[in-house]
């Protein structure tokens, strides 16, 4: 679902952006409209190409091959996008999508997946350099007729009214509990990732004063949604009976004791939790899956360098003593 939504926000943000640069030059036309949706489809059938590319390369490959293989792929489809001056969000998404359908291969997203972190920490950085505090609260900055301030507010409510509607509609049609409805739209207020990516394009795109405000909302909007977006999130799962502080509501399994041995409190307390661990799936594993698979690949490696005598399974088992 959260891939579907940024598929319908991407697709949106090309329509909406194409009126707003149409507007903005005066010279509005259908055309100026339909051609950015379908330099989008183009991305997205291109990365689809690009996916079975990746399939056909990786095909047989070794594991540091594959890395090489997998990141020199993603920039050449970046760096085509560019060119075409469209997003390559998009297409990326159709790459891995078409990849992971055809090649069943979880492995390599683990692997891409481990190395991550410090990528995704410099694109949060690079954003927060853009943003310009001071703008927000000075009376020199204007959309318009409207302070930046302004345009901020309107867009923090509209933006938690769209979702909480939205929420609201699509458990109505699912036929979802009233407590499901009514509270489903909190747990939408986080946001981060894409629509901070998309600011950033979109400042690029229409350029100026009008690019610097688009970007400074986007981010500062992003800052308070992150902020009340957790403590919603949980309350959402509260109000809505997905969790509860009692073990009487989260037990299903009765245990029938015996009448002439009444249990007191603590003898139903471990009953209750034992109840519960059962119902818990079994994590035996200190690992992360992320790093698990990232460590396979390392000792793969080094048995096809000339040190058969390292194994993943001999440093797992030490792993697991020191652990111990």
């Amino acid at each position: 679902m959260v891939a579907l939504d940024d598929v319908v926000g991407l697709v949106a943000y090309s329509i909406a952006i194409s009126i707003a640069l149409a507007s903005m030059t005066g010279n509005f036309q259908a055309q100026n409209v339909l051609r950015p949706i379908i330099m989008n489809l183009f991305a997205f059938a291109l990365g689809g190409v690009f996916g079975l590319i990746l399939k056909f390369l990786l095909h047989k490959r070794s594991t540091d091959n594959r890395l090489i293989v997998s990141i020199a792929l993603l920039f050449a489809f970046c760096g085509i996008c560019a060119l075409m001056g469209v997003s390559s969000l998009l297409g990326c998404m159709s790459m891995s999508m078409i990849y992971i359908n055809t090649s069943d291969d979880e492995r390599l997203f683990k692997q891409l997946n481990y190395f991550s972190p410090p990528l995704l920490l410099l694109f949060f950085v690079r954003s927060g350099l853009n943003f310009d505090l001071g703008a927000i609260f000075s009376s020199s900055d204007h959309i318009g007729s409207a302070s930046l301030l302004a345009v901020g507010v309107v867009y923090f409510v509209t933006r938690i009214l769209g979702k909480y509607s939205g929420a609201f509609l699509g458990c109505l049609l699912a036929g979802k509990n009233k407590k499901v409805r009514n509270n489903l739209g909190l747990a939408l207020i986080p946001q981060a990732g894409v629509a901070i990516g998309l600011a950033a394009m979109g400042a690029r795109t229409l350029g100026g004063a009008m690019g610097d405000a688009l970007e400074t909302i986007i981010l500062a909007s992003s800052v308070l949604y992150e902020l009340i977006g957790p403590a919603c999130a949980k309350l959402s799962l509260y109000l809505s009976g997905s969790y509860s502080n009692r073990l009487d509501d989260i037990v299903t399994e009765t245990v029938k004791c015996d009448e002439h041995e009444p249990e007191n409190e603590v003898e139903r307390l471990i009953r209750q939790i034992k109840a519960i661990q059962k119902e818990l799936p079994a994590h035996n594993d200190p690992f992360l899956e992320d790093e698990q698979a990232y460590d396979e690949a390392a000792y793969e490696h080094y048995a096809l360098t000339g040190y058969p005598q390292v194994s993943y399974q001999n440093t797992r088992r030490k792993a697991d003593i020191w652990t111990l």
